[in-house]
């Protein structure tokens, strides 16, 4: 029935607009050398798996993706305000099936990213994958009601050297009774780390039924590596150094090197002074055994839970339960996924770089740069702007779907990097250079209707315990 109603407002749209017009701003988007330059490139990539060749694009067939071109347009701005990534995937791959010839995802390439010129389009791509959709969800209350008693709307999980200000500087180590509908009445006692961090937690191991509190990690080093050793942006293949010769990652199938299993169990050493501290207070983050495990979220790729399992072993926990997520995976990079880097750099500047201008180094910095427009559709994958937002989008669902739970999240930089930009309200350019360190153990707590508060546990200079 959604996909019914989507397709009727896509034949609207069509009607309405005029879709089988010429449109001036669709004039200039599909130039003959530039789609044979992309069938080059493409033909690079898949050999002889692809049969479509240069010689093919005749006045035909630009005339027939230029159509393409324009039902992908109007297809895009049909998109509702309340599509979900699970109901988009549904709908783009509908609209391969019934609009591309033979669903051929060549053509849907060259379509996609021929309109890269346009700005239309990615002015439409930018309000449909907005992460500001999301602020009335995790961040409602940023301007206080005039005349409001109290201007600050935060639940917090971690306590720290600022909120000792209203205490004269003083531990204190008791915090608010319990107010979450459930009728139970208790006051949270505050426990303080070797860092100076505070963390507030509740008897019995009890969370507030309307709040979901999480934990979240960074996975280490592993076999897929989407930069050189100091790369100046990880986790999404973009804007990073390309050294070394790494390959693209992929989405799933990468696991952890020893110096990654390493990592995390150092990180686990670091959580086990947590741990510790708040048991022998008696008050455990979580109970566990008797068939009650720690749950624990990350994406569909195997370094996650590899990661989360060391960690937590590392801690003393060996009682959870790991749920891959979907929409948790890094960006999907289709058919380059695993390719090395320069050798892909290399077949783009022995196609692209015939018409480009400026030096071999400006022209090297040009091809890198296509994979950094964060609309560029990559082969049988997607863009950075559709995987942002569906990150997002399934973020905010972890939080609303495990009100009463202490959760523990292991993801990939780039996931962070999101997250972060959801509860922050940062825009692109705030929130792309953002890289989350392998040592850092955030905190944070989602309550309806109250701004999400996130803090660090442990964050490189605030370390939990001496590393030898």
């Amino acid at each position: 029935m959604e996909e019914t109603k989507a397709q009727g407002r896509e034949l609207h749209l069509v009607e309405e607009f005029g879709i089988n017009r010429e449109h001036a701003e669709f004039h200039n988007a599909y130039q003959t050398e530039d789609i044979k330059n992309d069938i080059r490139f493409l033909k690079a990539i898949y050999g002889d798996r692809m049969s479509l060749s240069p010689e093919d694009v005749t006045d035909d067939f630009l005339r027939e993706l230029k159509s393409l071109g324009k039902r992908l347009y109007f297809f895009i701005l049909g998109l509702t305000d309340h599509v979900n990534p699970s109901s988009y995937i549904k709908h783009k791959f509908s609209f391969l099936k019934n609009n591309v010839p033979n669903g051929d995802p060549h053509l849907f390439y060259l379509a996609w990213n021929g309109l890269l010129g346009n700005d239309s389009f990615k002015r439409i791509l930018q309000k449909k994958f907005s992460l500001r959709r999301f602020d009335d969800l995790v961040v409602p209350r940023t301007i206080p009601p005039f005349g409001a008693r109290h201007t600050r709307y935060r639940t917090k999980l971690v306590l720290s050297v600022e909120d000792l200000k209203v205490t004269g500087g003083r531990n204190r180590n008791t915090g608010r009774v319990l107010d979450d509908g459930s009728g139970n009445l208790m006051r949270e006692t505050i426990v303080w780390l070797p860092n100076s961090k505070g963390l507030p937690v509740y008897p019995d191991a009890y969370v507030p039924a309307n709040q979901t509190q999480l934990l979240a990690i960074r996975h280490g080093k592993s076999v897929h590596e989407s930069g050189g050793d100091n790369p100046e942006f990880v986790g999404s293949g973009c804007w990073d150094t390309w050294k070394d010769n790494r390959r693209i990652h992929g989405s799933i199938g990468n696991r952890l090197k020893p110096a990654g299993i390493d990592t995390a169990r150092d990180l686990g050493s670091d959580f086990k002074v947590i741990v510790d501290l708040t048991a022998q207070s008696g008050y455990p983050l979580w109970k566990v055994g008797h068939g009650r495990r720690v749950p624990v979220f990350g994406s569909e790729s195997e370094n996650t839970e590899e990661t989360a399992r060391f960690f937590l072993e590392a801690a003393g926990i060996r009682d959870l339960e790991f749920t891959p997520l979907y929409g948790l995976n890094s960006q999907k990079y289709g058919a380059l996924t695993h390719k090395f880097k320069e050798a892909v750099t290399r077949q783009m500047l022995e196609v692209y770089g015939p018409s480009m201008s400026g030096t071999d180094d400006d022209k090297k910095k040009a091809a890198k740069a296509l994979f950094k427009n964060r609309f560029y559709h990559f082969p049988e994958g997607e863009t950075l702007i559709e995987a942002d937002w569906r990150i997002a989008h399934s973020f905010v669902d972890l939080l609303r779907n495990n009100l009463g739970r202490r959760i523990v999240l292991c993801d990939h930089s780039g996931a962070l990097r999101v997250f972060e930009a959801v509860i922050r309200t940062l825009d692109f350019a705030d929130y792309s250079t953002i890289k989350e360190g392998q040592d850092s153990i955030i905190a944070m707590a989602y309550q309806p209707g109250y701004n999400t508060r996130y803090d660090y546990l442990q964050k490189k200079g605030l370390p939990l315990r001496r590393r030898d």
